[in-house]
């Protein structure tokens, strides 16, 4: 397909991504950012960009400047792709053209938060954006009605896009093949571990005392598979991870790399390492936790 990318013009349009909300998160009224809402922040600084199909909006890309301290920054806030033309490379479209207006625009950060159990979204961001991750939110946004949320706490990773690194810039040109589960299984070592019946696994053991440079996190191949079966299976999830990563965030790990399941049986992986970065101020409080009152 020849899809175009560019900023979004018409009311038309932009009551489309209403539609696309919908279509894609199966959202309710309640959590639909509003067309008026997505103007304003694209006329003051900043994302409004739209995947087009000849005429048609088939996905939008929405984000607002934040600040950290002293440092401006992109929150980018909602990606969303109609189910039709999913998987085909649109979402890397949108984002690329959304660092190409951030840097016209003197800004050198995106931040984005997406759930650590959904591999999907782990592909594009870790390993073909070259983001990293060294913060972990639990719950921030409370009680969500909807298909794909409903039953689980809304923990995020903050993801950080340093749109001028050399990780990056090698990411977004890189040929590569990304990596498949099986090419890191004896590289590295594990944090924890799963005991599979079929093709559904089940949190086991977990070591939070692991001092190696390079370790890796099992994450269940299919999320959304394992809710439909045993949703407490997939808390069981939700909680053990959620202990690796802030654990080991506290102690200077950061995520660096992700690989996809390769085949029944094996797992999406995460390699977490102790790396060197630029220092930045805190995040939002959300990173800490955030009030449910």
């Amino acid at each position: 397909m020849d899809i175009k990318i560019h900023p979004i013009k018409t009311l038309t349009d932009l009551r489309k991504c209403h539609e696309i909300q919908r279509a894609t998160w199966g959202y309710t009224d309640l959590m639909v950012f509003p067309y008026t809402q997505l103007i304003s922040a694209a006329n003051n600084g900043g994302v409004l960009l739209g995947a087009y199909d000849g005429p048609d909006l088939v996905g939008f890309l929405y984000g607002y400047l934040g600040m950290s301290g002293t440092k401006l920054y992109l929150f980018s806030q909602r990606m969303g792709v109609l189910p039709s033309y999913q998987n085909q490379g649109i979402g890397m479209k949108l984002k690329l053209a959304q660092r190409e207006q951030m840097l016209r625009q003197g800004i050198d950060l995106i931040v984005w938060t997406y759930d650590p159990l959904l591999g999907k979204n782990a592909t594009l961001n870790i390993e073909k954006l070259g983001g990293l991750v060294r913060h972990y939110a639990r719950d921030i946004y409370g009680a969500v009605h909807n298909p794909l949320q409903i039953g689980l706490s809304t923990d995020r990773f903050l993801l950080e896009w340093e749109l001028m690194s050399d990780r990056v810039r090698e990411r977004i040109r890189s040929t590569t093949p990304r990596p498949w589960a099986e090419d890191w299984l004896d590289k590295y070592e594990f944090v924890n571990f799963a005991a599979w019946e079929g093709n559904l696994p089940r949190p086991m053991a977990s070591d939070l005392e692991m001092t190696e440079k390079t370790l890796l996190v099992q994450i269940p191949p299919d999320l959304n598979a394992i809710k439909k079966v045993d949703l407490g299976i997939a808390r069981g999830w939700r909680e053990s991870t959620r202990d690796i990563f802030e654990t080991y965030f506290r102690r200077g790990y950061v995520v660096t790399g992700f690989a996809r399941s390769s085949g029944p049986q094996v797992p999406n992986i995460y390699k977490i390492e102790r790396v060197e970065l630029r220092t930045t101020s805190d995040f939002p409080l959300w990173v800490s936790g955030v009030s449910q009152e």
